[in-house]
């Protein structure tokens, strides 16, 4: 059985920029973990917060905060306690594969987290990423994401390039020195909600981790992600992987322009299915993570789909015959190849 998480989007109203309310009303946090528990094939949710510290003022070393605030509403923690959420899952069979604390939701961070010119809020985001990691130290198999959504810029001219790369660094590799024993996992992403991020493809997100030297910090390659950066994703896995890197897997699709966050498989079937090859032959056992936004469409149908669709393309990956497309490889039978998976997959 694969391993295979999905948050709670599914069942939120799916607000954009334009419905800021929402496309519909979304269930409250019990109401969508009874909805997720009801998914088959599901044995994973990740574990998403608001950032807690920013209830704790000392944390910040009294600087003052950029004319930031912090809506409390957008901190609460939706479950009763860490433990009791775990004992929850554990009652349905479910893992928890991410701990996710809060890097994008608040606009505290409009002008940066790690890389924010205020000192105080560069402080705030790496404790907030501490506690991330003292959650996760209890919760085996688990890996804190770090997606620095709002680490980039906007405009020619807005920034002192190395100067906030130096930021960024320094506040990711202090978060690794902090327990070796916990993975952190760098998702990166080319744009949104900034114009341009400084995380924003697999090649850089590779270089921060050979830069920090950090055993514990690797990277999540997030199919979508990967479509609308240009880059071929079982590459990415495949490059990733073989630096020792490949904490995590975010399995959507979209047409290449944008992070569109259909299910695996809308549009991309070949990409997708190379994906799953690739994934079988470097032995990958962790965590798929479904991250799709079911704007117009029923949250609980789209989310089965995009789990039928993983274990789909996990089984016709396994029907390949992984020795012959070696040694076509091998030859430059690039048609030959071609052949073979319209002969083996479509019947």
């Amino acid at each position: 059985m694969l391993k295979v998480e999905t948050s709670t989007a599914g069942w939120s109203p799916c607000a954009d920029r334009f419905v800021t309310e929402g496309y519909r009303k979304g269930y409250g946090p019990m109401e969508a973990l009874d909805e997720l528990m009801k998914i088959k094939g599901l044995n994973g949710m990740p574990l998403a917060w608001g950032s807690l510290s920013a209830k704790n003022p000392e944390m910040i070393d009294g600087a003052h905060i950029n004319g930031g605030y912090v809506p409390e509403s957008a901190w609460d923690f939706p479950y009763e306690s860490v433990d009791w959420l775990k004992n929850y899952l554990a009652q349905h069979g479910v893992s928890i594969g991410t701990v996710a604390p809060d890097t994008y939701l608040s606009p505290i961070w409009k002008n940066g987290s790690f890389t924010s010119r205020d000192p105080g809020i560069r402080r705030l985001m790496i404790e907030n990423i501490k506690m991330g990691m003292d959650y996760a130290k209890d919760i085996p198999g688990s890996d804190v994401l770090l997606w620095m959504a709002h680490d980039g810029f906007d405009y020619p001219f807005e920034d002192d390039y190395k100067q906030r790369w130096k930021w960024l660094l320094e506040g990711i590799e202090e978060c690794c020195d902090y327990n070796k024993d916990v993975k952190l996992t760098l998702e990166y992403k080319t744009m949104e909600p900034r114009t341009r991020q400084y995380i924003a493809n697999y090649g850089k997100a590779l270089f921060m981790c050979k830069e920090i030297g950090a055993e514990n910090l690797g990277v999540v390659v997030d199919v979508g992600h990967a479509l609308f950066a240009g880059e071929s994703p079982a590459e990415a896995i495949d490059i990733v992987n073989y630096y020792g890197k490949l904490h995590h897997v975010h399995m959507n699709d979209n047409y290449r322009g944008w992070d569109d966050d259909l299910y695996p498989g809308a549009i991309h079937f070949w990409e997708n299915l190379e994906v799953f090859h690739v994934l079988n032959q470097i032995g990958y056992d962790g965590w798929y993570t479904i991250d799709v936004f079911p704007y117009r469409v029923d949250g609980h149908k789209v989310i089965q789909e995009a789990v039928d669709r993983l274990y789909m393309f996990d089984r016709l990956a396994k029907m390949l015959p992984a020795a012959e497309i070696k040694r076509m490889q091998e030859e430059n039978d690039t048609i030959g190849i071609q052949t073979l998976l319209r002969e083996t997959v479509i019947k």
